[in-house]
Order: C-alpha cells, then sequence, then structure tokens
C-alpha cells in the first residue's frame, strides 16, 4: 500500500509527466468540439473557423479575426470566407468522442451563402487512402456541397438543390479527414458551424448546437492519460 509521502511523490511525477506530454503532443484533431445524441443518433459539431490546415496561400479567412468580412449577426464566433481564389480546408474530428461508429453520416453546414457558391468535399477513405498534394478529379453529384440559395443562417442538410450531392459518405471509426476545396466560394459565402450526423434524416437547429456538449480535444486526451497513468500508479 501506497503512504501518503510515497502518493504525493506519484502524483507530482504524474503532473510532470502529464504536462511533458501534452507539450509534446502534436495535436491532430480540431480542438474544441460538441457532442450529442438527438434522436437516438450520434452527432459531433464543430465551429469552421477551428479547421487544422488551410492552403499555403490562405485562400480561405476567417472573417472578423484575419479582417476578411464581418461575420452576420447570428454567428457563432468567427466565421470562414473565401477571399479570392482556388485553396482548400482540413479538419480532422473523431467520431468515437460522440460514441459513433463506422457507417454512412451526413455532413451539414450552417452557412450563408446567397447566390449558390458552391464547394466540393473529400473525405479520406471514402474518396481515396492518401490526403492529396493537389486538388483531386471532383465529380458532381459525388461531392458537391453547399449548391443552393441560402440568404440568412441556413443548416444546409443537402448538397445539391435538394439531392445529397457530396453530404452523406462512409466514415471510419475514430478519426476522420474531411476537405473542403473551392467550386465556386466567394467572399459572399460564410461558414459558420460544420457537423456529421449518422442519422442522414436529421435535421439541426440552433439550439440543438447550442446545447450539444461542449469537449476538447485536451479535455478527452488528459482523461485518457489519467486514467492509464492512475491505473499504472496502484500497481
Amino acid at each position: 500500500m501506497l503512504n501518503r509521502a510515497h502518493l504525493c511523490g506519484k502524483i507530482a511525477a504524474l503532473a510532470l509527466c502529464g504536462a511533458a506530454w501534452f507539450a509534446g503532443r502534436n495535436a491532430n484533431a480540431v480542438q474544441n468540439f460538441k457532442v450529442s445524441d438527438y434522436g437516438g443518433g450520434h452527432q459531433i459539431w464543430f465551429e469552421a473557423e477551428d479547421f487544422d490546415e488551410r492552403d499555403p496561400d490562405e485562400v480561405y479567412k476567417l472573417g472578423d479575426a484575419e479582417g476578411a468580412l464581418d461575420p452576420s449577426d447570428g454567428a457563432f464566433g468567427d466565421i470562414v470566407t473565401n477571399a479570392g481564389g482556388d485553396g482548400w480546408l482540413l479538419y480532422r474530428f473523431d467520431i468515437s468522442k460522440a460514441r459513433g461508429s463506422a457507417g454512412d453520416w451526413r455532413f451539414i453546414g450552417r452557412i450563408i451563402n446567397p447566390n449558390n457558391h458552391s464547394d466540393w468535399l473529400w473525405v479520406l477513405g471514402a474518396d481515396g487512402d492518401e490526403i492529396p498534394d493537389a486538388k483531386p478529379a471532383f465529380v458532381r453529384p459525388d461531392h458537391i456541397i453547399f449548391e443552393n440559395n441560402s440568404p440568412t443562417w441556413t443548416w444546409r442538410t443537402d448538397g445539391d438543390f435538394g439531392a445529397d450531392g457530396g453530404t452523406v459518405n462512409e466514415l471510419q471509426t475514430g478519426e476522420n479527414v474531411m476537405m473542403i476545396w473551392t467550386r465556386g466560394s466567394s467572399l459572399e459565402d460564410q461558414y459558420d458551424v460544420f457537423m456529421w450526423a449518422d442519422d442522414l434524416a436529421f435535421t439541426p437547429t440552433d439550439d440543438d448546437y447550442i446545447n450539444a456538449d461542449e469537449k476538447s480535444a485536451l479535455d478527452v486526451q488528459a482523461e485518457a492519460k489519467l486514467t492509464t497513468t492512475w491505473a499504472d500508479m496502484k500497481r
């Protein structure tokens, strides 16, 4: 059995190890996200500005933080817009954090797109086994998203004027990678919140997003690490 001094030493060592582990670890997924289980399904939500990577020319820019475009009233924080050109955004997200598993999931975006300036969606696994270095060949309707007119904030569940387009994709258990590539987006477009749902009929609302459970990648990693190290300490 551990005496008090021994236990305190173990806890101090654990804190130091945890700090070093976090400092040295490369964060590979969106850092802030929400999860929910509305309607008995599984949903994971993240804000568009929390992308992991973007093209070297930074065609897609933050509306407020980078002075590209003032977000319209009602935005949840900042927005992403296309400041002009051909580029991409990349997001890593882990559906297991929402207790989801492999299968068909629908991509949904809370956007403003008044004049049908759509983009393409590419998903690792469903569309290729490696993250592309150059723009892939896209096919309509398989990859198209946001092909519609949305003059005010709208949760777009369709990809091509009422049809699925590129919104339904087979996701993998655990971490997934999605990329948005330019098709026709412009400064008229505002991307606010993205989400994935394994109930293909799920239609989100603003309240659904507000009331979803907030998570952070560091919280999830800390929980897993502490569970492991505490078990080791008790040996």
